[in-house]
């Protein structure tokens, strides 16, 4: 996405001005967007299939990809079998935000872990995007803090 939408295309479409991308123009409260993603990590645990469906749909934006180190997930639905293996009985796993979450230009960045049955299990940190409306539209996550010392 470009910052302006303007130049020899649009002077040739007969747009006389240059218009800064929405996304950029839109306020986007970090703390808002912090409250979402604390939500959507809560949602991908619930065990319930509707439920967890219905919640993570509302904080996702409709063409949303989750991109992880076991693969890439498409829409609400591919956020939830992303995180299908945490949710087996009689296991607990939990994931929550490490870090604050820093947004600019409609593009967001934080650090997570997951507990399993309360023991630390990994580190890592996320980065996305939003769409115009503030709905998370991607999240591409690495487990491990620094380059080269994840899990895998």
């Amino acid at each position: 996405m470009s910052v302006e939408s303007c130049g020899a295309e649009s002077e040739a479409a007969g747009e006389t001005s240059c218009e800064t991308a929405s996304v950029f123009r839109h306020d986007h409260r970090s703390e808002d967007v912090a409250e979402r993603i604390d939500h959507l990590m809560a949602a991908v645990l619930l065990p319930d299939d509707a439920e967890r469906r219905a919640r993570l749909a509302e904080h996702v934006a409709p063409d949303f990809v989750y991109v992880g180190p076991d693969g890439v997930f498409d829409g609400a639905d591919g956020l939830g079998d992303a995180f299908a293996a945490y949710r087996r009985e009689g296991h607990r796993t939990t994931l929550r935000r490490t870090s604050a979450v820093e947004i600019h230009h409609g593009y967001l960045r934080f650090s997570w872990q997951r507990l399993e049955d309360g023991a630390d299990a990994v580190e890592g940190w996320a980065f996305g995007a939003l769409d115009d409306h503030g709905a998370i539209r991607r999240v591409v996550v690495f487990e491990g803090l620094a380059p080269g010392r994840g899990a895998r």
